[in-house]
Formats: C-alpha cells, sequence, structure tokens
C-alpha cells in the first residue's frame, strides 16, 4: 500500500509539473505574441473603420464640390465621369473592406485611382481654384484622404511610397510651385509616424496582456495542483491513516476480516488517484462550481448515503436524519458537503463517547446549511494539536475548496456542533 501511494503522488506530482510547463507559445516569456492580441485587433479594426468612413464621406463631399464647380470646370464631361468613378470605386473600396478586411490590392488601387486623379488635375477643376492654395479644390481633397489612409491600409513602408506617388502625380498634373505636394508628403509622414506608435504601442500592450495571462495560468495551474494535493490528503487521511492508525491502537488486528475489508477500500482510493477517475476534488482554478456548465446532483441522497455509510473497525453510530429538503447543488458541492459529514460522524465515533448523532440540512437562500450534532464529552479546540487535521482539513478544508466555510461549536462536556454553510 506505501509503494502504491508513493507511486500516485509522483505520478500526480509529475502531472501537474506537465501542465504547469505547457504554456502556449502566443504568450511565452512576456515577448512579443506571434498573433495579434486583442490591442493590436482592436486598433486594426478601428484602423479600417476610419478608412472606410474617410474614403466614402471623402468621395461624396468631394463629389459635391466638383459638381458645384462643374460650369466653370475645363472639361465637364470629364468631371462627370470621374465624379461617378470616384463614387462607385469609393462604394467597392468600403463593402470590400467591410466584408473581407484589408487587402493590399484595393490599398495600391486606392492610390492608382488617386494618382490617376492627381495627372488630370488641370483638367478636372477651374483654372481659379487651380492656382489657389492647397485643400481648395475636390482633387486636392480626394488626395488627401488617400494619403491618410494609404498609412493605414499599407504597411510601411508602402504606405509612405503612395504619398510619394501621390504627390508626384500631383504635381505634374499641375505644374508650377505649389505647396500642396509638400502637405500632401507632410500629412503622409505624420500620419505615418502615428500609426507606428500607435501599433507599437498596441503590441506593447498584447505583450503585457499576455504576460499576466501566463503569469495567472502558472498561478492557477499551481493552486490547482496544492488543491489536488490537499484533496488527496483529506482523502488519505479519512482512509488510509485512519486503518493504519486502527491498527496501530490496537482497534482491530492485523488478522482481521475488519482490516481486509478496510485496506480493498483504502487501495480503492489510491488508484482512484492514479486514474483520476474520482472526479469529487474541486482543485483551485477548475470550472466553478456555480458555473452553470457544472450538472447538479441531490444533496439529500448524498448526505444520507455519508450518514449511513458503513464504519468497518469502529463501534456502530445511531444516525437520525432530520428533514432534508429536495435540493439540486453542484456536484464538487455536494461532494464536498457529504465527505465533510461523513468525516464529523466519523470523529464523533472516534472521540465523543456517544453512540447517537443528529443530521439536518436547511437551505438558506440560494445555498444551504448542514448542522451535524451530538451530544458527547466534546474538547477545548484551542488544545487540538497542530498535527491532527481531522476537522481543519477534512471538514473545513473541504468546504473553503468549494467557496463554503465550516464553523466548530464546542466546548468540553458539551457535545460537538459541526455547522456547514455553502456558499460561505
Amino acid at each position: 500500500m506505501s509503494e502504491q501511494l508513493e507511486h500516485t503522488k509522483h505520478t500526480k506530482h509529475t502531472e501537474h509539473t506537465e501542465h504547469t510547463e505547457r504554456v502556449p507559445p502566443s504568450v511565452r516569456g512576456g515577448r512579443e505574441v506571434s498573433a495579434a492580441g486583442p490591442a493590436t485587433l482592436s486598433l486594426e479594426r478601428q484602423a479600417l473603420l476610419v478608412t472606410v468612413v474617410l474614403r466614402t464621406s471623402g468621395a461624396a463631399v468631394a463629389a459635391v464640390v466638383g459638381l458645384l464647380g462643374l460650369q466653370s470646370a475645363e472639361n465637364p464631361v470629364w468631371v462627370l465621369l470621374s465624379v461617378a468613378g470616384v463614387l462607385v470605386w469609393a462604394g467597392l473600396f468600403g463593402i470590400r473592406t467591410l466584408r473581407g478586411g484589408p487587402a493590399f490590392r484595393f490599398g495600391v488601387g486606392d492610390v492608382v485611382v488617386c494618382a490617376v486623379l492627381c495627372l488630370f488635375h488641370g483638367q478636372l477643376v477651374p483654372s481659379p481654384v487651380l492656382t489657389a492654395s492647397a485643400g481648395s479644390g475636390w482633387i486636392d481633397l480626394i488626395a488627401s484622404v488617400t494619403v491618410l489612409n494609404a498609412q493605414c491600409f499599407l504597411r510601411q513602408p508602402h504606405g509612405l511610397l503612395g504619398t510619394v506617388v501621390i504627390a508626384t502625380a500631383y504635381t505634374a498634373g499641375a505644374p508650377g510651385l505649389r505647396e500642396a505636394p509638400v502637405v500632401l508628403l507632410l500629412q503622409g509622414v505624420l500620419s505615418a509616424g502615428m500609426l507606428i506608435l500607435l501599433r507599437r504601442a498596441a503590441r506593447s500592450a498584447d505583450s503585457t496582456l499576455a504576460a499576466k495571462a501566463e503569469a495567472r495560468a502558472n498561478d492557477l495551474a499551481r493552486a490547482a495542483a496544492r488543491a489536488d494535493e490537499r484533496d488527496q490528503q483529506r482523502r488519505l487521511h479519512d482512509t488510509v491513516l485512519a486503518t493504519l492508525t486502527m491498527v496501530s491502537t490496537g482497534a482491530i488486528t492485523e488478522r482481521s476480516e475488519v482490516l481486509r475489508r478496510r485496506a480493498v477500500a483504502d487501495l480503492g482510493v489510491i488508484q482512484g488517484f492514479a486514474a483520476d477517475t474520482d472526479g469529487a476534488a474541486y482543485p483551485a482554478g477548475a470550472t466553478d462550481p456555480c458555473d452553470t456548465a457544472t450538472p447538479l446532483v441531490p444533496l439529500d441522497a448524498a448526505l444520507r448515503s455519508a450518514a449511513f455509510a458503513p464504519r468497518p473497525g469502529l463501534p456502530a453510530l445511531t444516525v437520525r436524519f432530520g428533514a432534508v429538503p429536495v435540493l439540486l447543488l453542484p456536484r464538487p458541492v455536494v461532494t464536498a458537503l457529504a465527505d465533510a459529514v461523513g468525516e464529523a460522524l466519523t470523529n464523533v465515533v472516534r472521540h465523543s463517547g456517544t453512540t447517537t448523532a443528529h443530521v439536518h440540512a436547511q437551505p438558506v437562500g440560494a445555498g444551504v446549511v448542514v448542522h451535524v450534532v451530538d451530544g458527547g464529552r466534546g474538547f477545548d479546540p484551542v488544545t487540538v494539536p497542530a498535527h491532527r487535521r481531522g476537522l481543519r482539513e477534512s471538514v473545513t478544508g473541504r468546504m473553503a475548496a468549494v467557496g463554503g466555510a465550516a464553523r466548530i461549536e464546542t466546548r468540553p462536556g458539551d457535545g460537538v456542533h459541526v455547522v456547514l454553510r455553502w456558499p460561505r
């Protein structure tokens, strides 16, 4: 039995160590994540939305401005065709971007459309507008929006290259010394720099979030390992160690049938640890017992099974079972309550000096309170040695592990009253 127990502990420790070390590559070591994190994804979504809004609204405003100056344009037919083409392109650009995300060819196409308009600048705006300062014509509006969109839609250096193409086309289409191409270049450089800083900040935020997620996952894994180890210790205390104690004190002999039955049952508990088929433990970081996905089981049947379970090698105990309401609670909670009741009744048999105990439960809000009462000799909790783990771990610890609480009310000569409450 001791060799089986040692193998089980080693197996569990190895499994939890491997679980702790399995960290997804996307959140490893706080380094830059290989896949886009939430901050980067949010930034890119907002940037795409901005490009669509700028393209569609800019095209609409430019079309209105172009049509208002139609009568004084050098070539009204070209203006009408250009305005129609700009509106159609803006619609295609917006629909494709919103449905399919960014596409490099659409970003390049946007720059090409703008460059073509800039090359024919002199034919599309009136002469007075052409000689005015930058930003007064509808082509200027289209060019300015396209320069901004290129920085959002295209990665560098493609965004800045698109800016240079547009500024060059603008200069070729409207010869002469003008400030408009310089303004377009400045817009491109400033907006590119701003987006570079925003993307770096987003990646830094993602790295920070990934590092925190990794630390939290590791903490939960360690907490789960500790909780699982404590649950094993509680079960070993209630079974294997209890049997060994009875043998050492002479309560049962080495060759008795009672010892054989207890040893078989205890071996089943140990094998359950190795196979992890017990399912009763609720380690930290596991599914929340309040989670709607956690199966609900009846409490009354579990409490009755714990109250009337055989206790080989111990004196008979008469359990007076009070009315228990029909309650459906999460399985880990029901298991913890039943195990805590079983351990409390075992302590009555061993230590109270009485052969009778009372068990009853009552609903409290969305939870329950279970009472285990005996009229035995009681004890002084202050005098309990630190190595005695029965009430501290097998009762109080079990309830704490599922978000509940346990209270022990006793004094010498006045019996023991164990109160189990869930939730806390």
